[in-house]
């Protein structure tokens, strides 16, 4: 099948593009003008320019019932400081209906305008055809609909075909409290390292070398040491903090050859 001229366009541009962030944000935009979260992220993003920033907003597990004022200020501030925002949507694992997370996808819209692009959480992982179709029509919903990019985290391996579908533009590779080995990177390297993310929680020191390793196989990153620990509530949630690591990252990053 052919492909467009732009389609080659694109895929050039992008796979010159410098390793960037992905940040699950998950923390409430209070005074939002004032957040120290949301403005320890505009502050780096101004610092570092080159260094892209795709930024997750989660109001309630999705956009939640109806705008608030403070996600709407937060969510402008950080694309003024020239960060790309996502809102959160989970599919529960292919659980939940398309239409039902189309949905999710239209109140994005309505009650925050401005949102660039979806984060898909709880991606399906079965090695099933019609789970990898099921992703790939709500990207193409979310692409219809004027989003992009389209961001989906199964939390465990990813089967090939999700990325022959296009489940998404990005789909996160790993995530967890160690670094995947390049081993398992190259079983992914008949796609572009710009189609693939790496967040990394519990980490008691970043490891550099680690950073420079995995950046050849995945374009997106982000490390915290915020835990996790299954079935212990007060370490439910890794991503309720800004990592202690960023500034950090953002250094390394933007002195690393694209």
């Amino acid at each position: 099948m052919k492909q467009p001229p732009q389609a080659a366009q694109l895929f050039h541009q992008r796979a010159q593009e410098r390793t960037g962030l992905l940040i699950p944000l998950y923390v409430y935009p209070a005074n939002s003008s004032e957040n120290p979260a949301f403005n320890r992220v505009i502050e780096l993003k101004r610092r570092f320019e080159t260094v892209p920033f795709w930024v997750i907003v989660n109001p309630a597990s999705g956009p939640g019932a109806k705008t608030d004022p403070n996600y709407t200020r937060a969510i402008d501030r950080l694309i003024g400081a020239g960060c790309v925002t996502l809102g959160y949507v989970t599919t529960s694992y292919a659980k939940r209906s398309e239409a039902d997370v189309r949905k999710y996808l239209d109140q994005w819209r309505a009650l925050y305008p401005r949102v660039h692009g979806i984060f898909f959480d709880e991606m399906a992982y079965e090695d099933s055809e019609s789970k990898a179709q099921y992703q790939a029509a709500l990207s193409d919903y979310a692409h219809k609909s004027g989003y992009w990019p389209t961001v989906a985290n199964p939390g465990a391996d990813t089967p090939k075909r999700y990325f022959a579908a296009s489940a998404a533009d990005t789909i996160v590779v790993h995530e967890g409290d160690s670094w995947p080995t390049e081993a398992r990177l190259k079983t992914y390297d008949d796609h572009p390292p710009f189609m693939r993310a790496v967040l990394l929680h519990s980490q008691l020191r970043l490891d550099p070398l680690a950073v420079q390793r995995t950046r050849l196989y995945a374009h997106w990153l982000y490390v915290t040491e915020g835990p996790y620990r299954a079935g212990d509530p007060a370490e439910a949630n890794p991503w309720d903090r800004i990592s202690r690591y960023l500034e950090e990252l953002c250094k390394l990053l933007s002195e690393l050859p694209k």
